[in-house]
């Protein structure tokens, strides 16, 4: 269980933003294309990349229902996501991850310390492989329209996309198999 009633209400509100933060970068990512490259394909990329970002929100939401142990690998994450804007928007997700984290220190576990650390390494790196799996391959495209044309270095693919939801799901899905509610 997590600590006193007001770290429940920090951690609630620290993951609800988390999740809005996934939700704006991903519209953010959308629509900041050039209008011929607003596609269904570019949704699927945009709504993986959100994901991933919201993700560790989603994991700290799930940690008031009586799995505090999910706050430690939405913490963890949250750290070189933090960096993964070269204008640092964002960021401010580094307060959330100190805000998990003391909600962490402050629960009650109930369960043994491996756990924990497995449910850790293994989130860690099916969220990783996610976000990496978004930008592997370079996949160039060149719009022509009637009043210009466009190109791009690297787009997501449906695969890409895919893939990354699917790194996302199963990530979130062990981490809530691995810790069963408390005692």
């Amino acid at each position: 269980m997590i600590g006193r009633v007001g770290s429940q209400r920090v951690v609630s509100l620290s993951g609800g933003l988390i999740v809005a933060a996934g939700i704006g970068f991903a519209l953010v990512r959308f629509f900041g294309e050039v209008p011929p490259a607003q596609n269904l394909e570019t949704a699927a990329g945009a709504a993986a990349f959100g994901a991933v970002i919201a993700a560790p929100g989603v994991l700290a939401l799930l940690a008031l229902r009586d799995r505090p142990a999910l706050l430690l690998p939405a913490a963890m994450l949250l750290v070189p996501l933090s960096f993964l804007s070269f204008a640092l928007v964002t960021l401010p997700l580094l307060i959330p991850a100190f805000l998990l984290v003391r909600g962490f220190a402050r629960a009650d576990l109930g369960h043994p310390g491996w756990r924990v650390a497995a449910t850790t390494i293994g989130v860690l790196a099916l969220l990783i492989a996610a976000m990496a799996a978004l930008f592997v391959h370079d996949d160039p495209r060149h719009y022509t329209t009637d009043t210009g044309d466009y190109s791009t270095s690297d787009i997501v693919t449906y695969i890409e996309a895919t893939l990354s939801l699917a790194l996302t799901a199963t990530a979130i899905a062990i981490a809530w198999r691995l810790n069963p509610p408390g005692r």
